[in-house]
């Protein structure tokens, strides 16, 4: 009994570094395809409006497949494999993209690998918040390894691509079909939902702040697809090279470097609404001078302010959920969130701003991305509060 209870405190205080190179190689893969992916379709001659077309068709797709991937992931006996299956597809999409060059076929790659990508994010933040249960370590030390691995990739990927962007896809199978491998060799998490289980949904839609949360969350989706075409922007109109694309990323990402590491200690500080506020008040601040900067150089300054909005959501959102929803339904509720947010950003919204973009220019939807983000604010300011509120009293009660 003593000899357990000393190796269950071992491992509580050792820090996991397998989860944490899963991050690193995983993120470099994306970091190769967020970079150069709308690139490689405006050299394949799709319009802005084209590409918006294809992020939308994607998601529709996806809000279809992400619920029963989670709910799949809930009743499974092994999380890290089901997320290794989904890494497994991503790679092997990649591969497919050599197939054929016509427009229709990459355009079809393109919606099922965004697909996966984004279920595989998902499922892999569930397994790891699940995994660090009774750990001294939160997911924001674990997240950080996917920024130091986005950080570094992107730094140095633009030296080999150059201005061949047909070479993004293989380079991305190979870190996705690793991470897969890399997945099935980490410690084992079972689903909780088993099928005596009986699970009551409205426990989600009973919990306010999370519905404001999720809602919240909407709103900074929908300000991230205003800044979607920023790449095409940087290189066509700024004058950006390959290089220079791959550096602005990378400045993005370890900007998230401190807020994902402390991201715990600042969250009790400050505490959930506040922590939300400076993340939306900073990716508006973000857009806003993303409209009015003009120099390419000063750009990668601007790109400072990403890593407080993205890591912070990131981790507030995933940390409510893990901190209070039903341990049965947290991959369930993660995936709900993920969907809600990506039907507005996505299926509603891409095609819009791929239209506004080829009609006014792609710099005026920053500023329009910045005003959404402003309403998202005042949205959160005046709701998280009265639903807080709420839910305390319907506790005492």
């Amino acid at each position: 009994g003593v000899f357990l209870s000393a190796l269950e405190a071992y491992k509580a205080e050792r820090f996991p570094f397998q989860i944490f190179l899963a991050y690193i190689i995983f993120y470099a893969g994306q970091a190769v395809y967020n970079c150069y992916g709308n690139l490689f379709l405006d050299a394949h001659g799709f319009s802005q409006t084209a590409i918006g077309t294809v992020s939308s068709v994607s998601t529709v797709i996806l809000v279809l497949v992400q619920p029963l991937w989670g709910i799949i992931s809930d009743k499974s006996k092994s999380k890290g494999a089901v997320v290794a299956m989904t890494m497994t597809a991503m790679g092997i999409i990649c591969l497919a993209v050599y197939l054929s060059q016509m427009a229709l076929w990459l355009a079809f790659c393109m919606c099922l690998f965004s697909v996966f990508f984004s279920t595989s994010v998902t499922l892999q933040d569930n397994y790891t918040l699940e995994l660090l249960d009774n750990s001294r370590w939160n997911f924001g030390n674990i997240r950080l390894g996917g920024t130091l691995g986005y950080a570094a990739c992107a730094a140095i990927i633009g030296f080999f691509i150059k201005n061949n962007y047909d070479n993004i896809f293989w380079m991305t199978a190979i870190f996705c079909l690793i991470s897969a491998v890399m997945m099935l060799t980490l410690p084992k998490v079972a689903g909780r939902r088993q099928k005596h289980t009986k699970v009551k949904y409205a426990v989600l839609l009973r919990d306010r702040p999370l519905l404001v949360l999720i809602a919240f969350n909407i709103f900074y989706s929908l300000s991230g697809t205003f800044g979607r075409f920023y790449s095409i922007y940087y290189q066509n109109e700024l004058g950006a090279t390959a290089t220079m694309i791959g550096i602005m990323t990378t400045v993005s990402a370890l900007s998230e470097v401190p807020f994902f590491w402390f991201a715990g200690s600042i969250e009790k500080k400050l505490g959930i609404e506040r922590f939300m506020l400076l993340a939306a008040t900073a990716t508006a601040l973000r857009l806003l001078l993303l409209f009015v900067v003009k120099d390419p150089y000063l750009v990668l300054l601007v790109q400072l302010l990403s890593g407080c909005g993205f890591a912070n959501v990131t981790y507030c959102l995933l940390n409510y959920i893990n901190s209070t929803v039903p341990p049965e339904m947290r991959a369930t509720a993660q995936a709900a969130n993920a969907t809600l947010g990506t039907i507005f950003s996505s299926i509603i919204f891409a095609p819009v701003v791929g239209i506004i973009a080829d009609s006014v220019g792609s710099d005026t939807v920053l500023l329009i991305g910045s005003l959404v983000m402003v309403a998202g604010i005042l949205f959160f300011k005046l709701m998280f509060p009265r639903a807080v509120a709420h839910q305390q009293s319907q506790q005492g009660g």
